[in-house]
C-alpha cells in the first residue's frame, strides 16, 4: 500500500525542490525506470538517471534521502488486494482523505479528497507522465474526475507528494501532487487477462501485454469496467431507474526505443471514456414537491506525451519532454465542458563533484477551457491561459547520510501577476542508516483563473450567475514538515511526521442571497490545519510470511474562527493484514476509518468499514481472487445531497462480493 521504502533501499521517490514541476523528467529515464537509483554520494555514472516523480529536481534520489513527505503506493500489492483505483489506493495514504466510494453516487463519480485539510478541485495536482493535469476555468471539476477513474492496470508509479511543497510544480498543486506514469515494458513479451464479476452488476476486465525485444520496450493494458453501483439515500427515496450506473472503457500505450547507451526516447498514449448515471433534486413548481432524478454524465480524455532524454557526458544529462491532454465532459442536457492543454518542458541536470548536483529548467504550458450551457456559452466562452516558468533546485551532501536541496520556481502568466515558489529540505540518516531525521518549509500559491478575474457575469452549468472579480489576488500558503524514521528491528519500520499548512487569501465564492449572484472573493481569514502522520509497518517471513500495515492521521483542519474545514476529517485510520498460510495462498483484511468528519453542510457520523481478500495461484498461468467489501454492512453518509426543501443524505455502499480469475501466458 502507500509504504515507505525499507530505510536502506534505494527506491524512486519524491524528493525535494521547487524545480520539479519539470525537472521530474529531464533526469527520468524510461530505460532504468524499474533499477535502483546509485547513491548521491556515488562518482558520475555513464547512464542517464532515472525518473524522479516528486518534487526534488534533477537526478533521483533515494528514499532514505528525501527531505519531502511522500508516500510511494505500492502498486503490485495493492491489485493483490482487489484494489484497482486511484481513489481506493489514496485512502491508505497518511495525510489523505477520502470519501468512501468516490463521493455521492459510489464508483465511477466526481471524487472528493482532502489533502491535509486542502480539498481536491484547484489544490490538489494530478500528473500523468509528465503532463500537469490542470484546467484555467476554475470550476474544480478536473482533479476529481481524473482520481475517481484512473485505474492501476495502467500505472507502474504512483506517489503522493504532501503540503505546500508539491507548489514547486507551480499553480494548482497547493496541497499537494498525485504523480502517476504509464509503466515501461521489460522482461520477455508476455500477457495477462483480468476478469472479475460481483454485486450490484459489477464487472472488471483487463488485458495488458508488455515486454522487451531489443532497443525497443511496448507496453499495452485496456480496461473495461461496469457495475451499477448501490445507492440509498436517509432519507430513503424512490430511485430512478439506471441511477447510479457506471461504464467506463480506457487504455493505456507506452513504447520506449532506446537509440544508443545515452539516448532514449519513448511516447505514450492514454484514453478514456466513462458514463455515469448521476443523481440530483428536482424541484416540481405547481405542488413544490421533489423527487429524485437521474442525470447523465460523459467524460472523454485524451493525452498523449513524447519524452527524449540524453546522456551529454559523464555529468551532464538533458531532457525534453512535450504533451498535450483534451478532456470533454457533459451533464444532463445541453450543459458541455471542455480542456485543452499543451504542455513543453526542458531541464537539464549537472553533477558537480560527488557532493553536489544542479537540476535547471523551463516549462511552458499552455490551458484552454470552454463550457456551454443549454447553448449559452459561459466563461467568457473559453479561458485561455499560458504560463512560462523558470525552475532550479541545487542538492548538497556534506557528509555520507545527509543531504541538503533548494530550489525556487518563477511563473509567469497571462493571467495573474509574477509568482515564486521556494523550498528546502534535509534529511539525515544514521545508526547504521536504520533511523532517518527529515523537515522541509515551502511556500505554495493557487492562481484565480482567468473568468474568475473577468468583469462581467457568467452562467455555470448548475445555473448559478457568477460575476468575476478583476482584484482577485492569489491564494497563499506555508508548509513545513519535520519527522523521523526508525527501523526498530530488520524489516520493522516505525515513523511519524508532524506538519503545519496554513492558506491566506483562500479564492471562494460568495452567494448574496437578495441578488443570488455569486461574487468571487478572497477570503479575509486564514485556514490552518496541523497534526501528525504516524505509520507502522514491516513484514514477518518466518511467520507465515506475514505482513501488516497502520496508518493514522490526526489533525486539526480549521479557519481562523475555529471551524472545521468542509470535507476533511480530524482522524483517518488505515491498516492491513495478511498472510501465506501455504504456498500460492494469500488472505488478509483491510480497515478504513475516518472520525469528525464533515461536509459542506456541516459535521457528518464517523465511520469504518472492513474488508476481506484472498487469492490462490493454482498454476503459473492461473491465479484465483475473490474479496468481500464492508463486511460489516455499514451505512453511513458519505455525502449530502442539497434540496430545496431538505438535504438528503446519501449512504454508503452495503456488503458486496467479489471474485474472479487472471490468466497469464
Amino acid at each position: 500500500m502507500a509504504t515507505y521504502t525499507k530505510m536502506n533501499h534505494h527506491t524512486k521517490a519524491f524528493h525535494s525542490g521547487a524545480v520539479y514541476a519539470v525537472l521530474a523528467h529531464m533526469l527520468a529515464s524510461s530505460c532504468v525506470l524499474a533499477q535502483s537509483v546509485s547513491t548521491p554520494l556515488a562518482p558520475p555514472e555513464a547512464e542517464l538517471p532515472p525518473i524522479t516523480v516528486s518534487a526534488h529536481g534533477g537526478a533521483a534520489v533515494p528514499y532514505n534521502q528525501t527531505g519531502a513527505s511522500v508516500s510511494i503506493l505500492d502498486i503490485p500489492k495493492l491489485r493483490e488486494e482487489g484494489i484497482s483505483s486511484v481513489s481506493e489506493a489514496l485512502t491508505t495514504v497518511p495525510g489523505v482523505y477520502v470519501l468512501p466510494g468516490g463521493g455521492a453516487g459510489q464508483r465511477g463519480n466526481t471524487l472528493n479528497l482532502a489533502m491535509r485539510g486542502k480539498s481536491s478541485g484547484q489544490d490538489i495536482l494530478p500528473v500523468i507522465d509528465g503532463m500537469r493535469l490542470y484546467e484555467s476555468s476554475g470550476d474544480c471539476l478536473l482533479t476529481g474526475n481524473i482520481l475517481a477513474r484512473t485505474n492501476l492496470y495502467a500505472l507502474g508509479t504512483a506517489e503522493v507528494l504532501r503540503g505546500a511543497q508539491g507548489a514547486i510544480y507551480g499553480s494548482g498543486a497547493n496541497a499537494g501532487v498525485v504523480w502517476m506514469e504509464t509503466p515501461r515494458g521489460e522482461g520477455e513479451p508476455s500477457a495477462s487477462l483480468f476478469n472479475e464479476y460481483g454485486s450490484f452488476n459489477s464487472y472488471t476486465g483487463n488485458l495488458t501485454t508488455q515486454g522487451q525485444q531489443g532497443p525497443l520496450a511496448f507496453f499495452l493494458s485496456a480496461t473495461y469496467e461496469s457495475t451499477e453501483n448501490d445507492i440509498h439515500t436517509a432519507p430513503g427515496l424512490s430511485m430512478p431507474d439506471k441511477v447510479g450506473r457506471y461504464i467506463n472503457e480506457s487504455m493505456a500505450l507506452r513504447l520506449d526505443y532506446e537509440l544508443n547507451k545515452e539516448n532514449n526516447l519513448w511516447v505514450s498514449y492514454r484514453r478514456e471514456d466513462a458514463d455515469y448515471q448521476s443523481l440530483a433534486m428536482q424541484q416540481d413548481w405547481h405542488d413544490f414537491t421533489e423527487k429524485a432524478i437521474t442525470v447523465p454524465y460523459h467524460m472523454r480524455t485524451n493525452l498523449v506525451s513524447a519524452h527524449w532524454e540524453s546522456l551529454l557526458s559523464h555529468a551532464f544529462s538533458s531532457s525534453l519532454m512535450a504533451g498535450y491532454f483534451g478532456a470533454d465532459y457533459q451533464f444532463g442536457k445541453g450543459t458541455y465542458h471542455q480542456t485543452r492543454n499543451v504542455q513543453v518542458d526542458w531541464r537539464n541536470h549537472y553533477r558537480w563533484c560527488r557532493h553536489q548536483q544542479s537540476t535547471a529548467g523551463f516549462t511552458w504550458s499552455r490551458s484552454e477551457s470552454m463550457a456551454e450551457n443549454n447553448g449559452q456559452t459561459y466563461s467568457s466562452g473559453r479561458a485561455l491561459e499560458h504560463v512560462y516558468s523558470l525552475y532550479a533546485e541545487h542538492s548538497i551532501t556534506p557528509t555520507e547520510g545527509w543531504e541538503n536541496t533548494l530550489a525556487a520556481r518563477c511563473d509567469l502568466s497571462n493571467v495573474y501577476e509574477t509568482q515564486y515558489t521556494l523550498r528546502a529540505a534535509t534529511s539525515y540518516a544514521f545508526n547504521e542508516f536504520r533511523t532517518r531525521m527529515y523537515g522541509s518549509v515551502a511556500q505554495g500559491y493557487r492562481a484565480p483563473a482567468e473568468f474568475q478575474r473577468m468583469k462581467g457575469s457568467y452562467l455555470s452549468p448548475y445555473g448559478l450567475q457568477y460575476r468575476g472579480n478583476p482584484a482577485l489576488e492569489c491564494e497563499t500558503s506555508w508548509s513545513a514538515d519535520a519527522g523521523l524514521e526508525h527501523e526498530w528491528l530488520e524489516g520493522q519500520l516505525l515513523g511519524f511526521n508532524l506538519f503545519w499548512v496554513r492558506t491566506q487569501d483562500a479564492i471562494t465564492p460568495q452567494t448574496d442571497n437578495n441578488t443570488g449572484i455569486t461574487d468571487w472573493k478572497n477570503s479575509s481569514s486564514h485556514q490552518t490545519s496541523q497534526g501528525i502522520e504516524l505509520l507502522i509497518h514491516g513484514q514477518l517471513e518466518e511467520a507465515w510470511n506475514t505482513s501488516y500495515r497502520v496508518a493514522c492521521t490526526l489533525t486539526s483542519p480549521k479557519n481562523r474562527q475555529g471551524q472545521q474545514i468542509s470535507y476533511t476529517a480530524r482522524q483517518t485510520w488505515s491498516a492491513e493484514l495478511s498472510t501465506t498460510p501455504w504456498e500460492g495462498f494469500t488472505t488478509g483484511l483491510g480497515l478504513a476509518a475516518a472520525l469528525k468528519r464533515t461536509d459542506w453542510s456541516g459535521q457528518q457520523d464517523s465511520y469504518y468499514t472492513l474488508r476481506w481478500w484472498a487469492q490462490y495461484e493454482l498454476n503459473e498461468h492461473l491465479l484465483l481472487h475473490l474479496r468481500i467489501e464492508n463486511l460489516t454492512n455499514q451505512k453511513f453518509v458519505t455525502d449530502t445531497l442539497w434540496g430545496m426543501q431538505q438535504n438528503i443524505s446519501m449512504l454508503n455502499a452495503g456488503t458486496s462480493v467479489h471474485a474472479g480469475c487472471t490468466l497469464q501466458f
